[in-house]
């Protein structure tokens, strides 16, 4: 039976590997968020993240790789653990990062980032005066109070290009090879880290 993975990983001895995959390069975002916030003039970026998904992981991944190729200065990630019950702990941490002179935070999903905006207010921290805020994911970004920039994984792409991979793969399966397919998310450019909206 034909199918097609989507946004899961494989890995090259896993059970999995024989079968299609279309996902997003969750790296790759991460870098774009990294080289948009260092263009801004930033040196250090805090990432807050969650780690209990693959594209957490990727995140994670892209983070590490990321602040090395750009030459930032390295920070601890903030863990969020509990997802939505959180929230209290991880803005005091990045209040303690911005004390410590920190001014650009990569907060990992949109939800946990709209989350934090009060929380930050309350300890008087402002996005984008105070501190740059991009979010991971693109779907509640735009509804925050200042709109978040945003990696925007190309979901509808991926969805496309996983049925269109099926429905190849029905109509022939012996004449294509295993597809791992990785499409490249963008950034959204928003209010939340100053500079100049597109």
């Amino acid at each position: 039976m034909p199918a097609v993975l989507v946004e899961r990983p494989t890995t090259p001895d896993g059970t999995a590997a024989d079968l299609d995959s279309v996902g997003s390069d969750h790296r790759h975002g991460v870098l774009l968020a990294l080289r948009h916030l260092r263009a801004l003039g930033h040196k250090s970026v805090l990432l807050a993240a969650r780690d209990d998904t693959w594209t957490a992981h990727r995140a994670r991944a892209g983070y590490e790789e990321g602040v090395r190729l750009l030459g930032l200065a390295p920070r601890p990630v903030v863990d969020i653990q509990r997802p939505n019950l959180d929230s209290e702990t991880v803005a005091e941490r990045i209040a303690e990062a911005v004390a410590e002179g920190v001014r650009a935070v990569l907060v990992h999903n949109d939800q946990e980032a709209v989350q934090l905006i009060p929380l930050l207010r309350a300890r008087g921290l402002r996005a984008p005066d105070d501190l740059a805020l991009i979010s991971y994911d693109d779907v509640f970004a735009a509804l925050a109070a200042p709109p978040l920039t945003a990696v925007a994984p190309p979901k509808r792409a991926v969805g496309s290009a996983a049925v269109k991979l099926l429905l190849r793969r029905l109509d022939d399966e012996s004449a294509l090879p295993v597809h791992h397919i990785q499409l490249m998310p963008e950034l959204k450019i928003r209010t939340s880290c100053g500079g100049t909206v597109v």
